[in-house]
């Protein structure tokens, strides 16, 4: 299937003040960070370069479900290095949905070419920005599949009754728990 560019760049819609985190730092602080600024992921960032990116995923997978304290372990020790997906300042907003769907990652830091970190773009920033791209995000819920209904979720506007909270997939849209019954 061809894809059409949206014509707008990353550049144009991304955060440049990004919150990071340093890979000495512990996961503690870090999620203290996250939570104070409302965040789910903060890039890892050491002498200017992008070098990782440590998420709530990353938290509850290598710390939580490990039973490890949060204040004992490093940044470092529960990132993800290098980081599975990033951006060009160039790239189509576009093509970067694209990547957040295929590796299913809800952010993606910006870096020039050097690997220095230049900004980040967060699903909000695509969907508050691009109402076409609602349609590329449904198409990639399509394709999922059933499983979609019982593994998958998020937080946004009710498809059915325009409530914010939280949403869960079904019938080929994004409706909340008191509509999907």
């Amino acid at each position: 299937m061809a894809r059409l560019g949206s014509g707008v760049k990353v550049s144009e819609i991304m955060q440049k003040e990004v919150v990071i985190a340093h890979p000495d730092m512990t996961v503690a602080e870090a999620a203290k960070l996250m939570n104070s600024f409302r965040i789910g992921g903060l890039p890892v960032v050491q002498n200017g370069m992008l070098i990782g990116i440590i998420t709530e995923r990353e938290i509850m997978r290598k710390v939580v479900a490990e039973n490890k304290q949060a204040d004992q372990v490093f940044v470092a020790d529960s990132m993800v290095s290098p980081p599975r997906v990033i951006a060009g300042p160039d790239d189509d907003i576009t093509a970067v949905a694209h990547k957040m769907g295929k590796y299913d990652v809800s952010r993606i830091p910006i870096v020039d070419k050097a690997n220095k970190l230049f900004g980040i773009v967060t699903n909000k920033d695509l969907l508050k920005h691009s109402s076409e791209l609602l349609d590329v995000l449904l198409e990639q819920a399509r394709i999922k599949g059933p499983a979609l209904n019982e593994t998958h979720s998020a937080f946004g506007k009710c498809e059915a009754c325009g409530d914010h909270t939280h949403l869960v997939f079904q019938d080929n849209k994004f409706v909340c728990d008191g509509c999907a019954k």
